[in-house]
């Protein structure tokens, strides 16, 4: 019995590794890849709002950083990369030159390269304080393009979803977890109630707020949300 015992713990290792073969796939192409990155205990497909509503009139311009990875050999000189934009769902939909700057434009090419001995870049995405962004949303599909460099890699971290405004939108981090935890259910009533309250204290009720509380949801400090939960129930009444 210890005998079989001993195979099995032996055979274990090797089942893993063909299940996780089998899960991803083994790349073994001679091609040089691209995949965007994404954060920790999020989808794939998780939308980024950002909004210009906190800002002063003066700030015009606003800056996503997004990451991208390699899959192939590393090399010893520096490779760009291509971005384009592709349509995502009905709404409105980003325009180049007016809510966003072109990913070709000198102001930012620069960055879209990987640098020599690199697998990993992050690199921005300038977005613009058009007039239109008061009256609505639009939305930017950033997608990984072909170049002599890179082709996409796998299918599913090919795209980032930017929403823009300058109204309010619900910051990223109010989810599922910051509904539990202090603010309940999302509404923007409520939202400017928050900003209002919190206005004296220098606090932004932006995405920063929230992912200081629950942006892990493995270490949630509960303190602090408790007093941010007793503090809006005061402010309320």
């Amino acid at each position: 019995m210890k005998k079989i015992n001993k195979y099995i713990l032996w055979l274990l290792p090797v089942f893993g590794l063909f299940a996780c073969e089998d899960e991803m796939g083994v790349y073994n192409s001679p091609e040089n890849r691209l995949n965007f990155i994404y954060e920790p205990f999020t989808m794939a497909d998780t939308v980024i709002p950002r909004t210009f509503v906190y800002d002063v009139e003066t700030r015009v311009f606003d800056t996503v950083w997004l990451e991208v990875e390699t899959m192939g050999y590393v090399e010893d000189h520096e490779r760009s990369f291509a971005l384009e934009q592709v349509k995502k769902g009905e709404g409105e939909q980003a325009v180049v030159g007016k809510h966003y700057i072109a990913f070709d434009d000198p102001l930012v090419a620069d960055y879209y390269k990987i640098p020599a001995g690199k697998n990993t870049v992050r690199f921005p995405i300038i977005l613009k304080r058009d007039p239109s962004l008061k009256q609505q949303e639009v939305t930017l599909c950033v997608q990984i393009g072909h170049n002599e460099n890179f082709i996409p890699g796998y299918e599913k971290y090919q795209k980032k979803i930017i929403r823009v405004a300058d109204i309010l939108m619900q910051p990223k981090y109010w989810d599922f977890y910051a509904s539990y935890y202090f603010a309940g259910k999302y509404g923007k009533v409520k939202h400017q109630f928050m900003i209002d309250a919190t206005a004296d204290l220098g606090i932004k009720m932006n995405d920063d707020f929230f992912y200081s509380l629950v942006g892990n949801p493995n270490s949630v400090d509960m303190g602090m949300t408790d007093y941010w939960f007793y503090f809006f129930t005061r402010k309320l009444a």
